[in-house]
């Protein structure tokens, strides 16, 4: 992800877990890609049988920050308290255990890395992997790399050369931590699947315009999480 007003760059990945996966190769996430299709056959009943009602989900729980080698473990925790309840946040991202469930997957991705000083702060890169989780209902892809720009605007000073509009994302400057988990929480949306079948954020690595659209989107779902978290 760069700040608004500038192109993203993603790249993407497998991490394999889950119930299965189907590798596709790509040259980075905001290319077109053909569509895996999957299928879960259900249980056959007998006439007789009565439907088994169906048992509430577990409340989503986070990673062990102490054991898992989590980049920026703040933002890290931040994201996760925005997505862990019902709330239109999470539900935008499907439901708490959704969200979670693919956010703790990509957060174990996440590293911190030198990619350039500039405007990317999230680079996703690689071919990446398509994943269905039976137990949340949660279709979604990981890519090979998942870096956070040690030198970009999620980490280190903004340059100063760039516009006022361009040391923000969304409504937020950047490197506080409203922008920070808004940077995660728009990548999180290029990897999840919706209810139609189409990724909740299109591709927008290529268009500045869309990009911002994209990020606008997020922030209007979960202003309220990102306003509750003070720097």
């Amino acid at each position: 992800m760069r700040l608004s007003g500038v192109s993203f760059a993603f790249i993407a990945g497998a991490f394999v877990q889950i119930i299965f996966g189907v590798t596709v190769n790509a040259a980075d996430c905001c290319a077109v890609f053909d569509e895996m299709k999957s299928t879960i056959f259900d249980e056959t009943r007998t006439e007789e049988a009565l439907p088994t009602p169906a048992s509430p989900l577990p409340a989503p729980t986070p990673l062990d920050v102490a054991v898992e080698k989590i980049a920026y473990k703040e933002s890290y925790e931040d994201v996760f308290r925005a997505l862990k309840d019902d709330n239109s946040c999470s539900r935008f991202f499907g439901g708490p255990n959704r969200a979670v469930k693919v956010f703790n997957q990509f957060a174990r991705q996440l590293r911190s890395k030198a990619l350039g000083t500039g405007t990317i702060a999230v680079r996703m890169s690689g071919d990446y992997t398509n994943f269905h989780d039976a137990f949340t209902g949660a279709s979604y892809r990981l890519f090979d790399e998942a870096a956070i720009n040690s030198n970009g605007p999620f980490a280190a000073r903004v340059p100063s050369t760039l516009s006022a509009q361009r040391q923000t994302i969304g409504r937020f400057p950047a490197q506080t931590r409203q922008a920070r988990a808004l940077t995660l929480l728009h990548e999180l949306g290029h990897l999840i699947k919706g209810a139609d079948g189409k990724w909740l954020l299109p591709n927008d690595g290529y268009d500045a315009a869309l990009s911002d659209r994209n990020t606008r989107t997020v922030e209007k779902h979960c202003v309220g999480q990102l306003l509750a978290l003070e720097d």
